[in-house]
């Protein structure tokens, strides 16, 4: 039987990682038909992708963070032709690991690992569960650079974002345990109308829906507006309801959106109750394509940058889809 030919990119700067390299890149040594490259910054991955493309693994193993993950699979797309790329296992290296926790091993560290060197005892064998997700592609930001991402988000994100870095992560608390600290004090802060979090993002919105509808927004204070491309976000999260059909979902909820309180856990849990409505404030949609034209900084899986203002849209498409191995 042929060897499944195993390649794998560490990012030892991302959080769980920091403390735990050492001892991965001991334990690797053990396994000759793995080979382990250490990327510290995405200039070192944009050169070394071409030359893993050469080596035509069968799996390729991303031990990072969501901004390491996601641009590592845009360098996957770039680099390899459609239908000879590898299948990809993600090991969540970061600190908020929002990625691995829906298409990876598991969003703990410590049992990934696991996992994932029983994989290796094993030989390594392709017989797991392969989960496809789409990858955004992100255009438009104030510098001019091309992003990949699988979240994305604006308004009271931000303002939780900021409060992350400051009281939470700064700490050492990373994971879903930390999101989740920050999801209470967030909605917390929304619910009271705190304007430490309460800082509407005005927005104009362009779209396709899953059925091919254009929908457009004119310029409105968005409280919330996020997109991903995952099907869970962090603590079983799924904040998309409209009906699928395409890889990006969408969701918003404007400004002053009426019955807050009672409407927000039910739209967290993806079933949105009799408050969940568009003339409440409340809207969903599926599409591969969006343009957002406004004025202020955005979190593409946990990097910030701004947009380029109103005047020139930042649009949002799907590339992939990507083959994720979750093995047994």
């Amino acid at each position: 039987m042929t060897a499944t030919r195993v390649v794998m990119i560490s990012n030892p700067t991302s959080g769980n990682n920091r403390k735990w390299q050492t001892r991965i890149e001991a334990r690797l040594a053990a396994y000759p038909h793995l080979h382990h490259h250490v990327t510290r910054a995405l200039p070192e991955a944009e050169a070394l992708l071409p030359q893993i493309a050469t080596e035509r693994p069968d799996v390729l193993v991303i031990n990072g963070g969501d901004g390491t993950i996601a641009a590592a699979l845009g360098l996957i797309l770039e680099h390899w032709p459609e239908g000879r790329q590898p299948l990809v296992m993600v090991l969540p290296g970061g600190t908020a690991n929002m990625t691995a926790g829906d298409i990876g091993m598991a969003s703990s560290h410590r049992r990934a690992l696991r996992r994932f060197f029983r994989w290796l005892d094993r030989g390594a064998p392709l017989d797991g569960e392969i989960r496809e997700r789409h990858l955004m592609r992100v255009e438009g930001a104030a510098d001019g650079m091309t992003r990949h991402g699988m979240f994305l988000g604006t308004g009271a994100v931000m303002q939780a974002t900021r409060y992350a870095h400051a009281n939470v992560h700064s700490r050492g608390l990373g994971g879903e345990i930390s999101l989740g600290l920050i999801l209470i004090r967030s909605i917390w802060g929304l619910v009271r109308q705190d304007p430490r979090f309460y800082q509407p993002t005005h927005v104009r919105m362009v779209l396709k829906d899953a059925t091919g509808k254009p929908v457009m927004r004119d310029p409105a204070p968005m409280l919330i507006l996020v997109a991903s491309t995952l099907e869970r976000l962090f603590l079983g999260i799924r904040p998309f309801w409209a009906p699928r059909g395409a890889a990006i979902g969408l969701t918003t909820i404007r400004g002053g959106a009426r019955r807050f309180p009672r409407a927000i856990l039910s739209l967290l849990r993806g079933r949105p109750n009799r408050h969940v409505t568009a003339d409440n404030g409340y809207e969903s949609f599926h599409a591969d394509r969006i343009d957002l034209s406004f004025d202020g900084d955005l979190n593409l899986d946990g990097e910030i940058f701004a947009s380029a203002g109103e005047g020139r849209p930042l649009v949002i498409s799907a590339e992939g889809p990507v083959r994720f191995l979750c093995p047994r």
